[in-house]
C-alpha cells in the first residue's frame, strides 16, 4: 500500500527543518543545505555536495513561482518579494479511517524566486475554515495567506528591497515568459 500511496504523499513524514532543508537544497542550485543550530565558523568551507542538477533547481523554482503567481498559493504571493511556494495539506489518521475535519494544514515558501534566500514554513494544526476562507482550511486558505504576512513584515528587516516582479531580467532568471502589457 505504500508503495501505491507516496507518490500523493501518503505515509511520508518529516519534521519542519527537514523539509526547509530539503527545499533549500532543491531550490538554492541543487546544492545540499545542513542545517545546524551551532554556529560555524565563517572560514570554515561548507561541503559542495549536488543533490539535484542546477537545470531541475530551475524548474522547481519556476513551479514555486507559479504555485504563488497561479496555483493554490497566490494568497503568499506579495508584490516585489517573487515568493513562490508549495501547499500542503494532510487529513489526519484515526483508526482505520481520518478524522472529519482534522487535518495539517501548510505553506513552504521560498523568495525572491529569482535568488532565493530564505524559507518560511507555516505548519497549522486542526485550523478552521471561516468566512474569509469560504470554510476550507486547506494549505492555500490557511497557511498560505500566513506566510504572506510573515513575508511583508519581515523581508524590509532582512533588507530586501522590493523589485518589480515583471521585469524582464527577473522573469529571465526564472525562465518564465515575458508579460506582455494588456495580458
Amino acid at each position: 500500500v505504500s508503495m501505491m500511496t507516496v507518490s500523493y504523499g501518503h505515509g511520508i513524514s518529516v519534521n519542519a527543518v527537514q523539509l526547509a532543508s530539503a527545499a533549500a537544497s532543491v531550490l538554492n542550485g541543487g546544492h545540499l543545505v545542513t542545517p545546524t543550530l551551532i554556529k560555524r565558523d565563517p572560514a570554515t568551507p561548507l561541503p559542495n555536495i549536488q543533490v539535484v542538477s542546477p537545470h531541475t533547481s530551475d524548474l522547481m523554482r519556476q513551479l514555486y513561482r507559479i504555485v504563488v503567481t497561479a496555483g493554490t498559493g497566490k494568497s503568499a504571493n506579495v508584490p516585489g518579494y517573487v515568493v513562490g511556494g508549495k501547499t500542503g495539506t494532510a487529513d489526519k489518521q484515526s483508526g482505520k479511517g481520518y478524522r472529519k475535519d482534522a487535518r495539517l494544514s501548510s505553506f513552504l515558501s521560498a523568495f525572491p524566486m529569482h535568488d532565493p534566500k530564505y524559507i518560511v514554513f507555516i505548519m497549522m494544526d486542526e485550523p478552521k475554515g471561516n468566512k474569509e476562507s469560504y470554510g476550507f482550511a486547506t494549505g492555500g486558505w490557511v497557511a498560505a495567506p500566513t506566510v504572506g504576512r510573515v513575508i511583508t513584515q519581515i523581508a524590509p528587516l532582512l533588507g530586501i528591497s522590493p523589485v518589480d516582479d515583471n521585469d524582464p531580467s527577473i522573469l529571465e532568471k526564472l525562465r518564465l515568459p515575458v508579460a506582455v502589457k494588456g495580458e
